[in-house]
């Protein structure tokens, strides 16, 4: 899977350089650039990014503003975010964009911890 790092990953292409676990949650999330808002899938969740299943992705360095809920309700989590890398796809998995939660308050990850919980039901 081709991958296109920007320079917040450095040098490292391919090298795995997050912190937090990835978790396989599917949640509907909608997103604004500019004038542009879009709705898309989630494919993964950690506390300091999403993976945002995209037939269009963004350019890497691309800042976006997100809202997303958990299926079970509650507030929304309205959060900035980096498009950090792309996956083009291919006839295995669906493309995409990474994204990096910029300076998300400590309320925001707290929510977001308690829809990973809840979704991948952690303790």
């Amino acid at each position: 899977m081709t991958k296109d790092i920007t320079r917040a990953f450095g040098d490292a292409i391919g090298s795995e350089r997050r912190r937090e676990i990835r978790h396989n949650i599917r949640l509907d999330v909608n997103y604004s650039h500019g004038d542009s808002y879009l709705y898309c899938k989630s494919g993964n969740l950690s506390e300091m990014g999403i993976f945002l299943v995209s037939d269009t992705p963004l350019a890497a360095g691309t800042i976006i503003a997100l809202r997303f809920t958990a299926p079970s309700g509650g507030a929304p989590v309205d959060v900035s975010g980096e498009v950090v890398w792309i996956d083009p796809g291919n006839a295995q998995s669906p493309g995409g964009m990474g994204i990096r939660f910029i300076d998300p308050s400590d309320d925001t990850k707290a929510r977001i911890r308690t829809i990973i919980r809840t979704m991948a039901y952690l303790d």
